[in-house]
């Protein structure tokens, strides 16, 4: 999220925290007081880039009284917005963090695509192109040592590399995505007898697959 973007949510977050607090506290002028007063440090934060959200930031900006009102809005209206409020609330989670769920779970996409491509590899029927895909962009966001060496892997190289770097394959690897790719659409369409549209509809992605690896796709005469 951008800078800006997350200084806005936050600010409308916060303020979303003061009005349910001051829903069951009637304060008018503290409520006013208060609002004005978080959005301004919000406003002026010099953090907002790197940092995720106020809670998780080492430098307190607000002043003593200012601090032990704010922590008691906090710890009534923290749970409510669930209730209240629960997309925000459920975004503010994830944004809060965002940090130490992100990689565990680029992770496991990561090996669930290295997973699949073998397997896509071992079994005609699953093309293993897609996976190989999958599982780079897994590591690709989550761990640059892993993401190294799964670029250099055979696996990789030998359905993928050609098409990332050059937009292009080699007559070899054309043929097995293909193959595959027919042999999964030819068993779709045997078991859609009775919806003659969507055998149509098959047919068509079918041959907009072959004319693209066809024409739109160059072709490699090697691997190298």
């Amino acid at each position: 999220m951008r800078p800006e973007h997350k200084r806005e949510f936050e600010t409308r977050v916060v303020l979303e925290m003061i009005d349910l607090y001051y829903k069951k506290h009637p304060n008018p002028e503290e409520r006013e007081k208060l609002r004005a007063y978080a959005a301004m440090r919000i406003s002026k934060c010099p953090f907002m880039e790197t940092k995720t959200f106020c809670s998780q930031c080492k430098v307190h900006c607000y002043k003593p009284e200012e601090r032990e009102m704010i922590r008691k809005v906090m710890r009534y209206s923290g749970w409510r917005m669930l209730f209240t409020h629960p997309i925000m609330a459920l975004r503010h989670v994830w944004l809060d963090h965002q940090a130490t769920i992100e990689k565990p779970l680029f992770l496991c996409i990561g090996f669930l695509g290295v997973i699949l491509a073998i397997i896509g590899v071992i079994l005609p029927l699953i093309p293993a192109f897609p996976f190989v895909l999958m599982a780079a962009f897994g590591f690709a966001r989550s761990s640059e040592k892993l993401h190294t060496r799964f670029i250099n892997s055979r696996l990789y190289k030998e359905n993928a590399k050609d098409w990332v770097e050059q937009r292009a394959m080699t007559k070899r690897a054309k043929r097995r995505v293909l193959s595959s790719i027919t042999i999964v659409m030819a068993i779709g369409y045997l078991m859609m007898s009775r919806v003659p549209v969507a055998r149509f509809i098959l047919l068509l992605v079918w041959i907009g697959h072959v004319l693209y690896f066809r024409y739109g796709m160059r072709t490699l005469e090697s691997a190298d």
